[in-house]
């Protein structure tokens, strides 16, 4: 993958990331919202988010590769 597709992977990922706490606090502003189906889905969307993020940060150099450098 070139730099630039691999940002743009990652750009993607932290939108996605955005979205889905957008979705979680739309769930929250709900009448609803205290019901367990909405907290599930709230705390579901929250664990992506967090997921997507994590997954989004550069990769940190292993110490094997910053040794062969």
């Amino acid at each position: 993958m070139t730099p630039r597709e691999l940002a743009a992977y990652h750009a993607g990922l932290r939108h996605a990331a955005d979205m889905a706490l957008i979705a979680a606090v739309e769930l929250e502003l709900r009448d609803d919202a205290s019901e367990l189906r909405q907290r599930a889905a709230i705390e579901a969307l929250r664990g992506l988010a967090e997921g997507l993020k994590a997954e989004s940060r550069p990769a940190e150099p292993s110490i094997q590769a910053a040794g062969a450098a």
